[in-house]
């Protein structure tokens, strides 16, 4: 099945966007966030620099919706977030809430990579560039990535954590 893209703009924020493809393990996106969360970065999530289709699945749709009853600016036709600035953690939160509770399966999966080899590779790859861009209290494990959060008032962080996954070398794999 083809991935499915869409772009968000939180409603009084900072106009913020965050790369996410929603596919049958969209959940990992959601917990991909850039904003410390590294399951983007595992062989089942998409490319989060890679435009993709439409939603297409009623579940894809759900998810959609609940974004946009969370106060989200959120389409069905084109599903992407990408990465820059302004309130990535209520995002983050958000689209995980919305995925576990209207695409169960999928959140089911992205938990499940997160526990992989590769998966914690390239979260250590991410972490090392995030401390050589100057996050040097960035933490190597996942979790504590999750809920790492960027010093007040830094507006480089989305953009700097964006180009960390980049270069992680994450290759996406989508149904």
């Amino acid at each position: 099945m083809p991935s499915r893209t869409t772009t968000t703009t939180a409603p009084d924020r900072t106009r913020s966007t965050m790369t996410r493809t929603i596919t049958s393990t969209g959940i990992a996106a959601a917990i991909l966030v850039l904003a410390g969360v590294l399951a983007g970065c595992s062989a089942s999530q998409p490319d989060p620099g890679r435009p993709t289709g439409p939603a297409e699945t009623s579940s894809d749709h759900a998810v959609a919706s609940c974004m946009r009853d969370a106060g989200y600016d959120v389409t069905d036709d084109d599903y992407r977030f990408t990465p820059t600035t302004g309130d990535v953690q209520g995002q983050q939160d958000a689209l995980a809430e919305c995925t576990r509770e209207h695409d169960p399966e999928a959140a089911r999966e992205a938990e499940s990579g997160r526990d992989s080899a590769e998966f914690r590779a390239l979260a250590l790859k991410v972490a090392e560039c995030m401390r050589k861009a100057g996050y040097t209290d960035y933490p190597d494990d996942p979790e504590r990535a999750d809920a790492y959060r960027a010093p007040a008032g830094d507006t480089a962080y989305a953009d700097v954590l964006g180009k960390c996954y980049e270069g992680s070398g994450a290759k996406v794999q989508t149904k």
